[in-house]
């Protein structure tokens, strides 16, 4: 979820079913719709607002306060005050389409609540339907935990200003890499000058996975700031129906050319595709005429059964006035779209292999978004098939969006209303912004101790055994419970382990224990008197080989409220403005109880330590498992 800090007028309404905030990045941008504001004030997303002293004692982190150009990226927040879903996405619906008659938004951000979240891929699709949200503006949805309404984000910029939407799958991030990112685009992501990244990666990634994106985007974009969250996973309704097989449908790996490794037009199935059913798909909603190859789509995917195909990815700007690449995009043809005839034949229920044979519309080895790593050279074909003859030029196709788009079971995410799983959702944004992260809630408990004995939990996690305390080796969970009692501690409650980070520098503990420490919330204690960590080992982390683990440090939890407020001064100061809107994400629950305008809590946030000066390079950016981190736009 998203919170914004910045300005919003003390008066303005609190209204279910109404535009609840409108707030600008700046104060020295005048909104033509907002009331007067105030500075110094923590926006919150759709429920209270809080103001904090813009004046509050920093921590010693290095603040730049850099000049740079006037943008104005602002955001409206929209709630529902519907108790039935369909009814809450009507009334969205109708609220969008009152603020897009205005201005055309960049992107929006569909904020589920944790009732409906099984259900976040049919209410964004249903939103698509309805006709009020603009074409061009993304739309990424996934579930806001603490929320009780539907919510729509709709963020605003000044003429210029651009936001793409890119997911990355499990094949491209086992594909990306910092060195390779040197040179080459990251696998799955629009490449370009950006200011800022927004990600949402999917709970059931492996952690190593994300790191592999986070540092590529590091050494590709050094001046971007990135962040986001690890969300929450979904789990399903107390009354919701049995698990349709359908929606874990995956294609055959053997014996059919389904997937983009098995084939060399790098068309095919991907992780994280949605499902569907193209037999399903009746009334054609556009037809168009293809004058020349390629037609610009890059990936068409698999139905149900192997048959029939979808738009997965496309040019989705025309580079000139004849551009054959073009010819998708500038006739109307979007993704999601499934091809429902050819030249005047009905293809629904054809094998996909076959389709694409007719077609022959090769894959766009477009080096501005995806790599042709994954691609293989044909795959084997076990079921013995005649090729089929490509349809001659000119070549006219229906489309239709499909009935109902099915996906992986409970995926956490979705993009213009397309499950996703087994991957990073994300925007690429021209808006720079400063950012600052910290563990905020957390406090060093006693001295780094020497670990003895620590390996993978047989019941799960990741478990410190022993430890060394003045010279003498015990269970690690009696060394906590000393810790805590000389520390007047009362409860258990919120403690934490932290992991030195392989590459950090002690130094850096001054100025951001982030920087320093990955730290994980305790997951039991085993029989032996050995600490759980939730955590899938080392390894698995990123932090090195699960036997290397030499030390720890334990973590306390503390009033966040000095801090939180300290990190909104700090964006907003590395974004070079006085106050600006922005987005924060944290992992801590007691964030919450103490200032539910703070919005979700993630699994994990991703970021950099300390703070991101806007238009600087920035630390490395990691996964933290225990982190509060705020954004400010420029």
């Amino acid at each position: 979820m998203l919170v914004g800090v910045g300005l919003e007028s003390p008066t303005a309404p609190v209204a279910d079913g109404h535009i609840i905030r409108h707030y600008n990045t700046r104060g020295n941008v005048p909104s033509t719709t907002a009331p007067s504001f105030s500075a110094g004030t923590f926006v919150a997303f759709g429920v209270m607002s809080m103001a904090f002293p813009v004046n509050i004692a920093r921590k010693r982190y290095r603040v730049r306060r850099n000049k740079i150009s006037s943008r104005a990226l602002h955001f409206d927040v929209l709630q529902s005050s519907k108790e039935e879903l369909p009814d809450a996405i009507v009334e969205i619906a109708s609220l969008t389409a009152e603020k897009a008659d205005s201005a055309q938004p960049l992107f929006c951000l569909l904020v589920v609540p944790p009732q409906w979240a099984p259900e976040v891929s049919a209410a964004s699709k249903q939103l698509r339907d309805t006709g009020k949200l603009p074409d061009a503006a993304p739309l990424l949805g996934f579930q806001a935990t603490g929320a009780n309404a539907l919510r729509m984000v709709l963020a605003f910029g000044d003429a210029g200003d651009t936001a793409q939407a890119f997911f990355v799958n499990k094949e491209e991030l086992s594909q990306a890499g910092k060195g390779l990112a040197k040179e080459n685009p990251v696998p799955g992501v629009p490449d370009g000058s950006h200011g800022s990244l927004l990600l949402l990666a999917d709970p059931a990634l492996p952690a190593l996975l994300t790191r592999n994106l986070t540092e590529s985007l590091d050494a590709r974009y050094p001046k971007a700031t990135k962040a986001g969250l690890v969300v929450i996973p979904v789990k399903p309704s107390k009354d919701s129906a049995a698990k349709d097989a359908d929606d874990d449908w995956e294609p055959p790996k053997k014996g059919r050319q389904l997937w983009t490794r098995n084939r060399s037009d790098g068309h095919g199935w991907m992780k994280g595709d949605p499902t569907f059913d193209a037999a399903a798909v009746l009334t054609p909603d556009l037809k168009v005429e293809f004058k020349r190859r390629p037609f610009g789509m890059k990936r068409y995917s698999p139905g149900l059964r192997g048959q029939g195909c979808m738009v997965m990815d496309m040019q989705m700007k025309s580079r000139y006035k004849t551009d054959p690449l073009g010819q998708a995009v500038t006739n109307g043809v979007k993704t999601g779209m499934v091809i429902t005839s050819v030249n005047g034949t009905d293809v629904r229920e054809w094998d996909f292999e076959d389709l694409m044979d007719l077609v022959n519309d090769v894959g766009i080895m477009d080096p501005d978004s995806k790599s042709a790593a994954g691609w293989g050279d044909g795959g084997d074909l076990e079921r013995k098939r005649e090729p089929v003859e490509e349809a001659s030029l000119p070549v006219t196709m229906e489309f239709a969006m499909p009935p109902s788009v099915g996906g992986p079971a409970l995926a956490p995410l979705c993009l213009d209303g397309a499950p996703k799983r087994d991957g990073v959702l994300g925007l690429v944004l021209s808006t720079s912004a400063g950012a600052a992260l910290s563990l905020s809630s957390l406090k060093k408990l006693g001295p780094t101790l020497q670990v003895t004995q620590a390996g993978h939990n047989p019941e799960g996690g990741f478990a410190v055994n022993k430890i060394i305390v003045k010279d003498k080796e015990m269970p690690a969970a009696a060394a906590l419970k000393g810790y805590a009692k000389s520390s007047g501690l009362k409860s258990m409650k919120g403690l934490c382990i932290g992991v030195k980070r392989p590459a950090a520098d002690s130094s850096a503990d001054k100025e951001s224990l982030a920087a320093q420490w990955a730290v994980f919330p305790m997951a039991g204690v085993t029989q032996e008197g050995g600490l759980v960590m939730r955590c899938k080992g080392l390894a698995a982390e990123g932090l090195g080989t699960d036997d290397s683990l030499k030390s720890l440090q334990f973590f306390s939890p503390v009033d966040s409220t000095a801090e939180v407020a300290s990190l909104v001064d700090l964006a907003s100061a590395g974004a070079g403005a006085s106050a600006g809107a922005s987005l924060a994400f944290t992992t801590d629950p007691r964030v919450l109880e103490s200032r539910p305008e703070l919005g979700i809590v993630g699994g994990a946030v991703i970021g950099a330590a300390g703070v991101h000066n806007s238009g600087e390079e920035g630390p490395p950016t990691f996964v933290h498992r225990q982190a509060t981190s705020i954004v400010g736009f420029a």
